[in-house]
């Protein structure tokens, strides 16, 4: 069964890793491994079991990256939902705009990286789902 057009736009992507007998390097080049240029990060760490995001963005494009614990991520296109673990730092999560996403932090100490492709801008964001529905259904019908 095929994914609809919007949620096959979430991509699931492994990053880099050089191993030697001191450890892992993991790196990120904006424009290659993450395909935007970037204009902003952040960092979440949240209580075990609790849930963030909650949220869909209209412009702004974001890849995350589990750097510490174990976080599963629902992506929703208003039509169907994908779910994505993240439990390696060399994983990472492309969320393009106008997909809701949610995060559940699973493990104690669990931190994700956010990198975006805009500047914080209160503007972009979606916090209500009925209006995220409401904003796909507009933008299906007028395509």
């Amino acid at each position: 069964m095929n994914k609809p057009l919007l949620i096959r736009r979430v991509k699931e992507c492994n990053l880099p890793i050089s191993k030697n007998y001191t450890g892992d390097l993991i790196f990120i080049e904006e424009l290659s491994q993450v395909p935007f240029k970037i204009q902003r990060v952040f960092f979440v760490r949240a209580n075990e079991q609790s849930s963030r995001g909650n949220h869909a963005h209209y412009e702004c494009s974001q890849f995350l990256i589990c750097i510490n614990g174990k976080i599963e991520v629902t992506c929703d296109d208003g039509i169907s939902k994908a779910k994505y673990g993240l439990d390696t730092f060399n994983k990472g999560l492309l969320i393009p705009p106008m997909i809701w996403a949610s995060q559940h932090y699973i493990a104690k100490d669990s931190i994700l990286a956010v990198l975006c492709n805009m500047k914080y801008d209160e503007c972009d964001y979606i916090h209500d789902y009925d209006i995220f529905k409401k904003t796909i259904l507009t933008n299906e019908s007028s395509n």
